[in-house]
């Protein structure tokens, strides 16, 4: 359009040169010309007028564009600033003030590191020397301060350019505001902090399980708590099968299945075999996390729980050994009284019945009433011989006085009948075998042939035992009917067994019943030097 024009102006000017030239141009040649020049006049400015109204047209278009574009600039959510190579402020948008909380005239031409925080400037300076025409976006974040002294963080990304007019260097900045942001993780860092401290000082470590993954995190403390080096652990659930006691090794997988497939919350503890080969006690506690946002993952704490281990162990000793003081006490108790009446039985009473004997004897010998004495006598010998069984059931006098083989033997004899048949067989080593020891085993082995003659219904018992100079093992077998009920039903309501079992418990033993549909086997076994808790006392 430009060039059209020009081309006018040129041939105007030309036409006229024309006119000038030659001192007597014909008169009709001077108007024809004047009135082509006119027309020509005419038309230049018609096209002037049009090239005018385009140019008005051009002119509204970019006004309007630049006015959305100033808006865009303004309204936009995102802090704008353009810098020179100084770093001064060209241009800014409203809401970049109103985060400084300065008006755009006041900001314009001031250096935007009067808007940096002091402890940010050198940060802000060396961002701006990695922003360069030829090396793209860069971002950073920077603390700023605004006028009324508020802090805020933000976000900061840059391009570097060109001018195109006078080919200065200009920066392109944006702004995030990341204020909440960055609170909300310093509030998430200091309560972490805390956390971190509260569990330290409590004992505490975290884990987090990702059973999709088989991954097990643990913290720095939970490695502690476990003797673990951080280079020993690889997050594998598997590799920590090898810090668990090889006995608990399978009621820990058995929860971390559970974990994964059927339990929202786990609750469990296992045992660790530390590098000095000592036992600690480990309890972890935890529940589903399900964020929707990824795979849901257990999260839980755990605690050695070694101490309150060793005091729950502690107190079930005491308890332990308060029952088998009791236990004792009883035991002394029967055995004194059992005493106090075979002495009474065998010196008074037996003594008696001997001294009526002999005299009736005499009476038989001297009379004619022999049929009637000799009633009275078998009365007598019965009697007699019921004295000395109660007398034996209280206190074994051969056990005191002819040892414990003998006493097993001769027990065994007086048990036997034509129908049930007792076979002893007794290892004994006599000098290993505690003397406090041979009245419980006797009486264990006594109230065990008693139930084979009244309840099993058997022909045959065999009682075996064998003493070495660590332990001792009484084995009672029979070939009767064996329990009909079960086995710890059997010791917690029968008498015989319960007395039985408490004294096994008293001697820290252990006694297996296996029965079957003909025949029952008791088997005990403790320790030679199982003496009781409280030794019988006269």
């Amino acid at each position: 359009m430009n060039h059209k024009k020009n081309k006018i102006i040129s041939t105007i000017k030309s036409r006229i040169a024309d006119l000038g030239k030659g001192t007597e141009p014909s008169p009709h040649l001077k108007d024809q010309q004047v009135a082509l020049l006119l027309g020509e006049l005419q038309i230049a400015q018609l096209e002037l007028e049009m090239q005018n109204d385009e140019l008005s047209m051009s002119a509204n278009l970019l006004e309007i564009e630049r006015s959305k574009f100033a808006n865009f600039f303004n309204l936009a959510p995102v802090c704008y600033f353009i810098l020179d190579d100084f770093g001064c402020v060209i241009e800014v948008n409203q809401i970049a003030s109103s985060l400084l909380n300065i008006s755009k005239e006041k900001m314009i031409n001031q250096r935007f590191q009067s808007f940096i925080s002091d402890d940010h400037w050198e940060k802000f300076y060396l961002f701006l020397l990695q922003v360069k025409p030829e090396g793209g976006k860069q971002s950073t974040e920077v603390k700023l301060v605004a006028v009324d002294g508020q802090e805020r963080y933000a976000k900061m990304e840059a391009i570097a350019f060109f001018d195109g007019y006078d080919k200065k260097l200009q920066y392109y900045v944006t702004l995030t505001d990341i204020t909440q942001i960055k609170l909300a993780e310093q509030n998430l860092r200091e309560t972490t902090r805390r956390l971190e401290m509260t569990l330290t000082a409590s004992g505490t470590g975290t884990w987090t399980v990702h059973p999709k993954n088989n991954l097990l995190f643990l913290d720095d403390f939970s490695l502690s708590l476990l003797e673990i080096k951080p280079w020993e652990f690889d997050g594998n659930i598997k590799k920590i099968m090898e810090f668990v006691h090889p006995n608990d090794r399978h009621s820990f997988k058995k929860h971390l299945h559970q974990v994964g497939n059927t339990e929202n919350k786990i609750n469990f503890e296992f045992r660790i075999v530390t590098k000095e080969k000592e036992i600690k006690y480990i309890a972890a506690q935890g529940h589903l996390i399900d964020s929707g946002q990824e795979e849901p993952y257990f999260a839980g704490v755990m605690v050695d729980v070694s101490q309150r281990k060793l005091m729950e162990k502690v107190t079930s000793d005491l308890q332990s050994e308060r029952q088998k003081l009791i236990l004792a006490t009883t035991f002394t108790a029967q055995e004194k009284e059992r005493q106090k009446i075979s002495s009474a039985l065998h010196d008074s009473i037996c003594q008696l019945l001997y001294g009526i004997r002999l005299n009736l004897q005499n009476i038989q010998l001297s009379n004619q009433l022999q049929k009637e004495f000799r009633n009275v006598d078998g009365l007598l010998d019965q009697a007699i011989k019921e004295t000395r069984d109660l007398s034996y059931e209280l206190t074994p006098s051969v056990l005191r006085d002819f040892g414990f083989a003998p006493g097993i033997k001769e027990m065994s004899e007086r048990l036997s009948t034509a129908g049930f048949k007792i076979n002893t067989q007794i290892k004994q080593n006599t000098t290993s075998f505690h003397t406090d020891l041979q009245l419980s085993v006797f009486r264990i082995i006594q109230e065990l042939l008693n139930n084979c003659i009244k309840h099993a219904n058997a022909s045959t018992a065999d009682v075996l035992v064998e003493i070495d100079q660590e332990w001792i093992t009484i084995i009672v077998s029979d070939n009767g009917n064996g329990f009909d009920i079960d086995v710890e039903k059997a010791l917690t309501k029968g008498s015989g067994l319960r007395g039985i079992k408490n004294r096994v418990f008293l001697l820290n033993g252990k006694i297996d019943i296996i029965t079957a549909k003909r025949g029952a086997k008791v088997e005990i076994t403790f320790q030679n030097d199982s003496v009781l808790s409280l030794k019988l006392k006269d």
